[in-house]
């Protein structure tokens, strides 16, 4: 008799994203952590634990590194929406994190910040080795999955009328996600993140839960659909579009799911 995989822990910023993975899930049942529900259940048949961690990086550290040991989980998942950095990608689209940098940590000069590898004295070689990264063969499985799945049409309403038909057309790609505890609100500080970092998405969580991955040994896979892009507009694009695309990532991670 084959024994059961330990379950897939699923961390979610928002309350948003959380419900966008729970409608898949079946056999559900919750239990409370730290004054939050925890909801356990299987996507596709696959084992999950899913938790709403709040925003931030300390918050989906806390709980990641709590639902990990709590429930003996395999992996580390973090599903949910964030801004988009390269200009190449629109509003809806999903990023697959192959690298991920906490953008706001380093040493902060009058140049400006320069990065280090969070957790570690900023000393020796590895000063400037501060992505984490995903593994080459889990990288491979999930370029793998971008590649087929085919995310249904942005709704042609949530569009100006004059945007491009192909804007409606959503993307999969793998690419490298930024994380800091702000949300970005400016097109200076977009273009300067996706030229320094080389990056295609922004947002709050993924690489602390990248740090925890790493100090437990746990690979950690980050989905996230964008929801706005990063510019002077996204506090306008963030609360209109959140609710319409995080349902994106969830489709997503119900195919890595199933896949791993």
């Amino acid at each position: 008799m084959s024994t059961p995989l330990a379950p897939l822990a699923v961390i979610c910023a928002m309350a948003q994203e959380k419900a966008a993975l729970r409608a898949l899930m079946s056999h559900i049942e919750t239990r409370d952590l730290l004054d939050r529900k925890v909801t356990l259940g299987q996507l596709d048949g696959h084992d999950v634990v899913v938790a709403e961690s709040g925003i931030g990086k300390v918050a989906s550290a806390v709980m990641a590194s709590l639902i990990a040991r709590e429930f003996g989980c395999r992996g580390l998942v973090v599903s949910g929406v964030a801004g988009g950095l390269d200009p190449e990608l629109h509003i809806g689209d999903t990023v697959i994190a192959h690298s991920l940098v906490q953008h706001d940590y380093g040493q902060l000069h009058d140049a400006g910040l320069k990065s280090f590898r969070p957790g570690v004295p900023p000393l020796g070689p590895d000063r400037a080795d501060f992505a984490f990264t995903v593994a080459p063969d889990l990288v491979a499985k999930l370029q793998h999955i971008a590649g087929d799945i085919d995310l249904p049409d942005l709704p042609a309403d949530l569009l100006p009328a004059s945007a491009p038909k192909a804007w409606r057309k959503r993307r999969v790609i793998m690419g490298r996600i930024l994380s800091g505890d702000q949300f970005i609100n400016s097109e200076v500080v977009r273009e300067r993140l996706h030229r320094d970092f080389d990056a295609q998405a922004v947002e709050m969580e993924g690489a602390a839960v990248a740090q925890v991955g790493a100090l437990l040994g746990l690979p950690v896979v980050v989905v996230r659909c964008l929801s706005d892009l990063a510019g002077t507009d996204s506090h306008l694009d963030f609360p209109r579009f959140v609710d319409a695309v995080a349902p994106g990532a969830a489709m997503v991670l119900r195919q890595i799911v199933r896949e791993l």
